[in-house]
């Protein structure tokens, strides 16, 4: 494979694993109303299944492990491919595909 196919290549399949600009300015407009920051901590594992939104008592929270969690999410918006996710502090976008575990 020649080195241009191979860079063309790489461009296509990183596009893949950014959100939609849909889902960016919905989560930008979320920002400036709710006046929180916007982090994409969590979208990539997201996307290799590392992540998993769990019941914390009532409270659902985004979940990799003891030590790596969002705080309580107050609401949740659908866009595209990606869930907006509005948590006490910040805002998170992560994949939709996102596994839900209730315990």
């Amino acid at each position: 494979m020649s080195q241009e196919q191979n860079s063309s290549q790489q461009q296509q399949q990183s596009k893949g694993s950014y959100p939609s600009n849909e889902t960016y300015e919905r989560a930008f407009k979320i920002s400036i109303r709710d006046n929180k920051p916007i982090h994409s901590y969590f979208y990539i594992p997201s996307l290799k299944g590392k992540v998993s939104i769990k019941y914390d008592g009532e409270d659902k929270i985004i979940w990799v492990d003891e030590d790596e969690h969002s705080s309580p999410i107050l609401n949740a918006y659908k866009s595209g491919n990606e869930l907006i996710m509005v948590t006490e502090n910040t805002i998170y976008i992560i994949s939709s595909k996102t596994q839900v575990i209730k315990e």
